[in-house]
């Protein structure tokens, strides 16, 4: 639904554009703060919180259709025209009541919130939401599996539409910056622009809390697994049920805005999530090296020191025994190098111990088709790191091998598991045709430090 058809008044938006724009949005605040500390806002005190602050204001306020200087009285009817107040009503005293409309309430706190974000917290808390959503819709007391679509599915989208924008606030944050330090002139000013850096202290803190805290990649498999689960229960088909009745749509439409709901959040967690934090790193990184050589551009005074130092070392090599020590003498007194030491506040800082989730650490028990537990092998000797890969024990053998063509194991010595698994799996890799070894097993055993190990003959 477009918007205009939902509030059905052209004049909503007039006070956000016209010359008094930022006097109508600090009124209408004043007005929903004020609505918020008593349970009834009379029109009286609403005239009198507008009449105060305009006494305060440095700027005469004239009313852009009549000319007359703005009062309290017509601040409130422009707001009643263009539908942020309601029409007047007569409350129990006697005494006409303020009533704030619903569409005004909502649009102004979305802006509210739009400009007064602390950046604290937000995406870890939108992660920590989403977890707690799905864990909870597995409860068997759960409130949310009465209506799974709009308490699981809806709220899911919105916290994942909010992780996203996050993210992608902070991206654009990032480069902002850049160009800050890029317009630094002075050493001084850069200094300051650095110390001064919000973004430092609250992006940056916010962004390496989530990427360095061992609890969100859990999280995150563990809202993914429940996504799963989610589609191939009962679940789903009770969200289409309730969405088709909510939304009035035809069950197939309603199937196909559920399926597309689970899609974005799931293809968001496993794809688009990791490529904005490797992003998000990336520009860090470059945010990090720019200021450091700003830094040394700046300290320099224009001078390139190391083409400096290069051709003073390229002379220095030219010179003769005597006349080198003489230069070296002076240079040596030329500078003075004082050492400091000082406490920072890592040194007494106390760790912070994570309570551990004691909640749901039973083991599940899950019935996987083939299919699925040939996808997950697929998925995990694709990204898991194999320490025993064929290459790598290829490289060991040749090391261990040297010039040699053929070694015994009872000859060689092994003190490490390393070791030990290492022998293992080249008897494992022996009918690999890419494999440049042959491995003969004895029928003696060898006792080692950390294994008894049958005696192995290895040639290439």
């Amino acid at each position: 639904m477009n918007i205009f058809e939902y509030i059905q008044n052209d004049d909503f938006f007039k006070p956000l554009t016209s010359i008094h724009h930022r006097l109508y949005y600090d009124c209408i605040r004043r007005l929903i703060d004020q609505s918020k500390s008593v349970s009834i806002l009379y029109e009286s005190s609403a005239r009198k919180e507008l009449a105060y602050y305009l006494q305060n204001q440095s700027i005469t306020a004239m009313d852009e259709e009549t000319g007359t200087e703005l009062t309290a009285s017509m601040i409130i009817a422009r707001f009643r025209a263009c539908g942020w107040i309601g029409e007047r009503e007569i409350g129990r005293s006697g005494e006409y009541v303020l009533n704030i409309t619903t569409n005004c309430r909502r649009i102004m706190d979305f802006l509210f919130k739009m400009t007064e974000k602390s950046g604290q917290g937000e995406m870890s808390n939108r992660i920590f939401a989403m977890y707690e959503i799905v864990r909870s819709a597995f409860d068997e007391e759960s409130a949310r599996k009465e209506r799974p679509y709009t308490n699981i599915l809806v709220p899911l989208l919105e916290n994942e539409a909010e992780l996203k924008n996050e993210l992608s606030d902070l991206k654009d944050h990032i480069a902002g910056i850049m160009k800050a330090v890029i317009a630094q002139q002075d050493m001084q000013s850069l200094g300051q622009f650095i110390l001064k850096d919000e973004m430092l202290e609250r992006f940056f803190t916010e962004y390496f809390f989530i990427k360095n805290n061992g609890m969100i990649p859990s999280q995150l498999s563990y809202i993914k697994e429940r996504l799963r689960w989610l589609r191939d229960d009962g679940m789903m088909e009770l969200m289409i049920d309730e969405c088709a009745e909510k939304l009035e749509l035809p069950r197939e439409d309603a199937r196909v805005r559920v399926e597309s709901g689970f899609s974005e959040i799931q293809v968001f967690l496993s794809e688009e999530y990791e490529d904005h934090m490797e992003l998000i790193d990336h520009r860090i990184n470059i945010y990090y090296s720019l200021a450091n050589t700003r830094v040394m551009l700046m300290s320099s005074n224009g001078l390139r020191l190391d083409s400096a130092i290069h051709d003073f070392l390229i002379r220095l090599a030219d010179m003769d025994a005597d006349e080198r020590a003489k230069v070296l003498n002076r240079v040596a007194k030329t500078s003075t190098i004082y050492p400091y030491r000082y406490i920072g506040t890592k040194s007494f800082e106390k760790k912070k111990e994570y309570k551990r989730d004691n909640t749901n650490i039973e083991l599940t028990v899950v019935e996987l088709t083939d299919e699925e537990k040939e996808n997950r092998t697929k998925d995990l000797f694709l990204h898991a790191p194999n320490a025993y890969s064929l290459r790598r024990v290829s490289d060991y053998l040749k090391g261990q091998m040297g010039d040699r063509d053929e070694i015994h194991l009872k000859d060689m010595t092994v003190r490490e598991k390393k070791e030990a698994l290492m022998y293992a799996a080249a008897m494992m890799y022996d009918a690999n045709e890419e494999f440049g070894f042959h491995v003969e097993i004895r029928n003696e055993l060898i006792e080692t430090p950390v294994a008894q190990i049958s005696d192995l003959t290895i040639r290439r």
